[in-house]
């Protein structure tokens, strides 16, 4: 199954321009780790899956039943954020800014979590 998997990730990837290094960083998952699931060398399991479902914008549960992985497994994992599917989508958008307007961006998220704006 990893090999299929393989494929399909690198298509979701494809299909949202996201590099594995992208994938890395918005799921705080070793870019190795990205690696070896597109070489298939890795099976996938449901703690990754559930860390990169968010940045595929898609839901736990699909991504899940794609990989051929219990949902049982994933199920007693506590959540690390609470907006994690808006993180997600925070991240596909930002892959097709400019460097200047990702730095922007970051900017206006540090000046965020300080309070700076509202």
């Amino acid at each position: 199954m990893s090999r299929e998997f393989s494929e399909i990730l690198q298509g979701l990837m494809d299909n949202r321009g996201l590099s594995p290094r992208a994938v890395s960083r918005a799921s705080a998952r070793a870019e190795s780790t990205i690696n070896q699931l597109l070489s298939g060398r890795i099976q996938p399991q449901a703690e990754v899956l559930e860390d990169i479902a968010p940045v595929l914008q898609m839901t736990l549960d699909d991504l899940l039943v794609i990989a051929g992985v219990s949902a049982e497994a994933a199920s007693d994992r506590p959540r690390p954020y609470q907006a994690i599917a808006e993180i997600g989508q925070l991240v596909a958008a930002a892959s097709f800014l400019t460097p200047e307007q990702v730095g922007r961006l970051v900017e206006t998220a540090r000046n965020l979590k300080a309070g700076n704006l509202e």
